[in-house]
């Protein structure tokens, strides 16, 4: 829903233009040009900034997260499914220097992994991967520090997407800061140096914002929602809807007085779902009241298939089909193509928030850590076979000690097995 309507744009143009003509009727800028004159700069300057609010993205934010709320499709897959993958995935976060050591102790650690009263680590960067899905983009606020604590951030918070406007600067400077439209005394507060902003790319380069993959298949997401309101309708409808007409006579004819005394009988006054006696004989005729009927299944079909598309999860992960009997398998394919790359992006931005490559640090996501994701031991232990790999290098892979031995490193070939060109060796008796 649009913050202004046309008719509020319109009259605050208006007013501004009358602004502009009474100041020159008056003669106060009579030798300057509007473009040199302050006063009206500051007029247009306010205008523009509420007339803003109109183009608050390429699409209608709030809307987009409407339907995160209230659709279960939606919402299954973005929350249940990726951002909950996602949240999994934050115990296995590490701080490393440029030798790839683990860092155990800095503030930036710290205050993520306790980034305010009402949130932990997990939290936090679930929040902040919804918002970053439904809307495109995921603005992150960092309370810095005074004190001892100054070039620091004490506390984070992820806020609203959908209620975040951009203020645009200049050429130099493309952004200005940030406004909370539900808060907007903490506008001044909130600058580019201290609120992390990830988005999605945007073709558009009008606005800063992310492009939703959401809004990629809006259309498919706008025909499940009228599916179902078709299937509501039905069920507040008693769950049948029928069709109730005169039964014809011999010759298959009927007369407009018996069909105006059914209507009258069924509804009188108006009112109707109401049980009556009808004094003639009547055929029911049924329009339709399933799922099968309303298209219901076939739609829902379609608009999931395209929010796992845009998502880059599987559909048939996600509606756990035969191909994914082994939950395991499809845990782990959810977070290779989905959470696994929106933590990363998460820790590549929150690495520069914090400037931390100054420093030589970045965070990390340690992924051979992650069971789900490596081959157990007898699986690679098999492809090490395959490969002909050495004794040490089997060894090193269990975690066991190298062997200081020549033999140690070579080849393991099994007997029987020749490498090479095959035609290079005669197995022919000599012939005298």
């Amino acid at each position: 829903m649009d913050l202004f309507g046309k008719k509020e744009v319109k009259a605050l143009q208006e007013a501004v233009q009358t602004l502009s003509q009474e100041i020159e009727k008056k003669g106060y800028f009579q030798e300057t040009r509007n473009i040199d004159n302050e006063y009206l700069q500051q007029a247009y300057a306010l205008a523009s900034q509420q007339m803003r609010l109109i183009d608050f993205s390429e699409v209608n934010r709030v809307e987009l997260m409407n339907y995160y709320k209230r659709n279960s499709v939606v919402r299954g897959i973005i929350d249940t499914t990726i951002a909950s993958a996602v949240g999994e995935l934050t115990e296995y976060i590490e701080l490393v220097d440029k030798d790839k050591k683990v860092v155990d102790k800095h503030w930036a650690l710290d205050v993520l992994e306790n980034p305010n009263d009402m949130e932990n680590k997990r939290k936090l960067i679930m929040a902040w991967a919804i918002n970053r899905m439904v809307t495109g983009d995921a603005f992150t606020y960092g309370l810095e520090g005074v004190a001892k604590s100054a070039g620091t951030f004490t506390e984070l918070y992820v806020m609203p997407s959908q209620f975040v406007e951009i203020v645009k600067g200049d050429l130099f400077s493309p952004i200005k800061g940030y406004k909370l439209t539900k808060y907007p005394s903490l506008s001044t507060k909130l600058t580019p140096k201290n609120v992390m902003f990830s988005r999605e790319y945007n073709p558009d380069l009008e606005t800063f914002y992310g492009l939703s993959k959401l809004y990629s298949a809006m259309y498919m997401v706008q025909l499940l929602e009228k599916a179902d309101k078709r299937q509501n309708t039905s069920l507040e409808n008693g769950g049948v809807n029928v069709l109730i007409t005169p039964k014809p006579d011999s010759l298959g004819t009927t007369t407009a007085t018996q069909v105006e005394n059914i209507r009258r009988e069924l509804n009188p006054n108006g009112k109707s779902n109401r049980n009556a006696f009808i004094p003639e004989a009547v055929e029911s005729h049924k329009i339709g009241d399933t799922p099968a009927d309303l298209q219901i299944l076939e739609t829902s079909k379609f608009a999931i298939n395209a929010i796992c598309f845009v998502f880059g999860i599987s559909v048939d992960t996600y509606l756990a089909q035969s191909k994914y009997e082994n939950s395991k398998e499809a845990k782990k394919t959810i977070y290779e193509q989905a959470a696994i790359p929106l933590l990363k992006e998460f820790l590549e931005d929150y690495t520069k928030f914090c400037g931390l490559q100054k420093e030589g640090l970045k965070f990390i996501l340690n992924t051979d850590q992650i069971e789900i994701l490596n081959k157990s031991p007898l699986d690679q232990m098999a492809v090490f076979e395959k490969a002909f790999m050495s004794l040490n290098e089997r060894r090193e892979y269990l975690g066991y000690p190298r062997i200081e031995e020549d033999y140690a490193d070579l080849p393991v070939i099994p007997m029987g097995v020749s490498l090479g060109d095959p035609n290079a060796f005669d197995f022919q008796e000599p012939t005298e």
